[in-house]
């Protein structure tokens, strides 16, 4: 095989993933039988960390989103697909893997109509709208979690979300490995909203700093998001406030416990540090699927669900106060949590896409 492409396109969630598989492929190019690895994806995206670390090459690309002008849309689509095409004949692809997104779509329909090998990597429990589409002319897929009411004719296997080798924890510590009720009198919470940051998960938590028996038991560290930062440091002083890590391996071997939005990618790298999460589904995302991904990881037990209608900061408050009378259920949420990751989910992938016993 002379070639193989990532189609890792619009956002950190189909980013990360795909950066993580490439690591794993361009590690082990002879046993894979591959020569080169490329990463696709959006001009837009070249500051991106994930991307500026590639491994390989990144070929770049502009295409427009399908909710674009409707009368210039299909000219400047078509445009931009031939582009694509013409960048991938040169560069001899034989096989594409998709991560899903939009942007993805140049390079799954080059495989669908030239003949070449697709393999799609889908991150969240309800499958999103491009790759539902491709499935039918996948070879094979990986899934992140138990796929809902997808039905296939090709290959497939639930692997896990590849993660980032600087990611993937050298020993994962379980809760009561990390915390001695002995030694530490207060909890370690890390809050996160995502890259960007999320304004409502921030509020509910300065809210809940405020009370003083919240502050007694638990220290909170809090990724704010680089916009909102400034917002965040005027009203709170009671955390440890960044504005955006390129580190989070780590903040999660600090943390006791976890705040944050359920993106796929976030619950991998969590499951794989053994930590418990408060999760707060981003109510908005696509077919409302970090509310399923987040149902999938508190039926697992690894994890409470907080919804965003709960708009103060009383059912946190509640949450918490139980963890730090019972700290047992923290470490069972642990245990729970730690059996739902796939921390060998990037070469576990390479491996069933191309068939290696590496």
């Amino acid at each position: 095989m002379r070639s193989v492409l990532i189609a890792a396109g619009g956002t950190g969630g189909h980013i990360s993933p795909g950066v993580a598989l490439a690591e794993s492929l361009v590690e082990n190019k002879e046993a894979f039988g591959i020569q080169k690895v490329y990463l696709h994806s959006l001009i837009r995206n070249k500051d991106n960390p994930d991307l500026k670390q590639a491994p390989c090459e990144v070929v770049w690309h502009n295409t427009p989103s399908l909710s674009g002008n409707i009368l210039l849309l299909p000219f400047r689509y078509v445009f931009q697909l031939i582009r694509s095409w013409i960048t991938f004949s040169k560069l001899e692809v034989d096989a594409i893997i998709g991560m899903g997104g939009y942007s993805s779509v140049p390079a799954l329909l080059y495989a669908v109509l030239f003949g070449k090998k697709l393999y799609l990597c889908e991150q969240n429990c309800i499958p999103g709208k491009v790759n539902r589409i491709f499935f039918r002319f996948a070879d094979k897929v990986s899934f992140s979690f138990p796929p809902k009411d997808t039905k296939l004719s090709c290959q497939w296997e639930i692997l896990g979300n590849p993660l980032r080798s600087k990611t993937v924890p050298k020993l994962a510590l379980k809760f009561s490995e990390k915390w001695d009720p002995k030694k530490k009198k207060q909890f370690n919470v890390l809050v996160m909203g995502g890259s960007q940051g999320a304004r409502q998960i921030n509020n509910i938590v300065v809210s809940l700093m405020k009370h003083e028996v919240i502050q007694e038991r638990f220290r909170f560290r809090m990724l704010t998001g680089t916009a909102l930062y400034d917002e965040v440091s005027k009203k709170t002083k009671a955390a440890d406030l960044i504005s955006y890590s390129d580190n989070m391996a780590e903040h999660y071997e600090w943390a006791n416990l976890v705040v944050a939005r359920s993106g796929s990618g976030v619950l991998s790298e969590c499951a794989a540090y053994a930590l418990p999460m408060v999760l707060i589904p981003y109510p908005f995302a696509k077919d409302d699927h970090q509310t399923a991904n987040a149902k999938y990881m508190e039926a697992n037990g690894a994890a409470a669900l907080l919804e965003q209608r709960d708009e103060d900061e009383s059912k946190l408050f509640r949450i918490l106060d139980e963890f730090a009378e019972n700290p047992e259920l923290l470490n069972e949420m642990s245990i729970k949590s730690l059996e739902c990751s796939h921390v060998e989910a990037s070469l576990e992938t390479a491996r069933f896409f191309f068939e290696s016993k590496i």
